[in-house]
C-alpha cells in the first residue's frame, strides 16, 4: 500500500496547492480536505485495478467502485461531532457509515496524525481479510475498511477535533459498508468506459473509478396511493423497478445461480411486468406497523404471497430500504441456488431461497410493500399477488424472452428492452 503513504506523507507537506472545496468550516482546511479524499480514492481506485493486498493473497478488482466527491455538508456535521470528541458513533442520520479514531498526546501536525488514522482504518483488511468469495461483509475485524471501500458511496465527508491531549478522526460516509452479509463492493474489471459504470445514471468513468455527478434531493410525492403518507411513490416506484430490473435480467439468463460454479438462472420464456397495487400495499402496512417480525398468517393476507426484511437500525429511509431489502431476498438464488430444474421441489425449498422464488415467480403480477421504522428496527414488508411458491411447480417457464407480442399470452405485449411480457 506504498501508493496510500506517498499520497498522505505529500499531503502532510505541501502547503498553498490545493483545490478550493467551498466548505466554510473554518476549523479544517483545503489541505485536509485534499488529504481525506485523495487518501481514499486512491485506495478505492488502486483496489478497483486489483493492486491492493488482502490478509492472503490480493483483494479482487472491482467494478463499479466510485469516486468519493467531497461534501461540505457532511464534512460540518463531522465537524460537530469531532468537537465533542466522544467516544460513541454519531446517530443523527442512520444513512451515514462512520469511521472513528482518538490520538493521546501533542500534536504539532493533527493532519499527519488524522493521516495515520485512514491508513488504520485501510489497513485492517491486511489483518481481518476479506475473505467472503462475493466480497460480502461477515466480520466486524474490517469495520472501517468496508466503509471506506464500499463500492455503492460517493461521497465522503471527514473533520478532526483536538480537546486537550485528545485528537478525535472522523469520517462519514453516504453509504454505510458494514451491513452484514451486503456486498462490500462487485467483483469485476475496474471501468474503463462510461457505460461500464452502471450503479447510478449519467455516471461516468475516471481512470479506473465511476462518478456520479451531485444530485438533487429526492423530492418525495405521494400520488399513485391517493390519501396516503406515510410511504412516497419514490419508495414504491424504488420496490417495483428493483423487482423488474431483477425479473428483467432473470428472463435474459443473466442471474448467476449458486447451485454451481460459473452456473445461471434458466432464460424466462414470458416473464410477467409486475405492476403496483395500493391495496395490498394497505395490507403489508397493516401488518408492518405491529413490528412482528414473522409472517403473518394465510387469512391475513388471502391469496397473496409475502417477503420480510428487518434491519437493526430504526429508521432507515425507506426508499433506500427498499432497494436493500429486494435486493436481499434476491441474493438467495446466487448465495444458495436452485438449478436448472427451475422447479421448487422440497430440496429446492430447504436451501432458503423462499425469498427469490417468490419474486421470481412468473405468475405473481402485482406487488404492494411497506416499509415501516420500528422502535429497534425498520421492518420491510412486501406483499405478492397472486401468491407464488407452490411446492413442486415450476417458478417460471423456461425458454428464450419474448421479442414479439405473439410470444406472450393472450393480450399481454412483449417489452423487448426488458424481455418482459406486460398486461395491459
Amino acid at each position: 500500500m506504498a501508493f496510500l503513504v506517498a499520497v498522505l506523507v505529500l499531503a502532510a507537506c505541501l502547503e498553498g496547492t490545493f483545490a478550493q472545496f467551498g466548505c466554510t468550516n473554518a476549523k479544517s482546511s483545503d489541505r485536509a480536505r485534499k488529504m481525506f479524499q485523495d487518501a481514499h480514492n486512491d485506495a478505492r481506485r488502486s483496489m478497483a485495478k486489483g493492486l491492493e493486498p488482502n490478509k492472503c493473497g490480493m483483494l479482487s478488482e472491482g467494478k463499479n467502485v466510485y469516486e468519493l466527491r467531497w461534501d461540505c455538508e457532511m464534512e460540518a456535521k463531522a465537524q460537530t461531532w469531532a468537537d465533542g470528541c466522544p467516544s460513541g458513533f454519531q446517530s443523527s442520520d442512520p444513512t451515514y457509515g462512520q469511521n472513528i479514531m482518538t490520538f493521546s498526546g501533542t500534536f504539532a501536525d493533527p493532519v499527519a496524525t488524522a493521516a495515520s488514522a485512514v491508513n488504520s482504518w485501510w489497513a485492517q483488511v491486511r489483518s481481518g481479510g476479506l475473505t467472503d468469495p462475493d466480497n460480502k461483509y461477515t466480520s466486524s475485524s474490517i469495520f472501517a475498511f468496508s466503509n471506506m471501500a464500499n463500492g455503492k458511496a460517493t461521497a465522503i465527508g471527514c473533520a478532526y477535533a483536538i480537546c486537550g491531549t485528545t485528537l478525535s478522526v472522523n469520517c462519514l460516509y453516504n453509504k454505510i459498508g458494514y451491513m452484514t452479509n451486503a456486498i462490500i463492493y462487485e467483483k469485476g474489471t475496474a471501468c474503463a468506459a462510461n457505460s461500464d459504470c452502471t450503479t447510478y445514471a449519467d455516471s461516468e468513468c475516471r481512470n479506473g473509478l465511476c462518478y456520479q455527478p451531485p444530485v438533487a434531493p429526492v423530492v418525495e410525492t405521494f400520488n399513485m396511493c391517493p390519501g396516503v403518507t406515510d410511504q412516497s411513490d419514490q419508495a414504491r416506484q424504488k420496490f417495483l423497478d428493483t423487482h423488474n430490473k431483477l425479473r428483467s435480467s432473470l428472463a435474459k439468463g443473466l442471474e448467476a445461480d449458486g447451485i454451481a460454479a460459473g452456473a445461471f438462472a434458466p432464460q424466462a420464456k414470458q416473464m410477467i411486468k409486475q405492476k403496483y397495487s395500493c391495496t395490498i400495499e394497505a395490507n403489508a402496512r397493516t401488518w408492518a406497523q405491529g413490528c412482528l417480525y414473522q409472517h403473518s398468517t394465510n387469512a391475513q393476507r388471502p391469496g397473496w404471497g409475502e417477503n420480510l426484511y428487518k434491519i437493526s437500525i430504526n429508521n432507515m429511509p425507506k426508499i433506500q430500504t427498499a432497494e436493500d431489502s429486494s435486493l436481499a431476498w434476491w441474493s438467495e438464488l446466487k448465495d444458495f441456488g436452485v438449478g436448472s430444474d427451475n422447479i421448487l421441489t422440497d430440496a429446492v425449498w430447504a436451501r432458503g431461497v423462499g425469498h427469490y422464488t417468490q419474486m421470481a415467480w412468473e405468475s405473481t403480477t402485482e406487488i404492494g410493500c411497506f416499509v415501516q421504522n420500528c422502535p429497534t428496527f425498520t421492518y420491510s414488508v412486501c406483499q405478492y399477488g397472486p401468491a407464488g411458491n407452490y411446492m413442486n411447480q415450476l417458478i417460471y417457464t423456461k425458454g428464450a424472452p419474448c421479442t414479439a407480442d405473439a410470444d406472450c399470452p393472450g393480450t399481454q405485449t412483449c417489452s423487448v428492452a426488458e424481455a418482459l411480457c406486460v398486461i395491459p
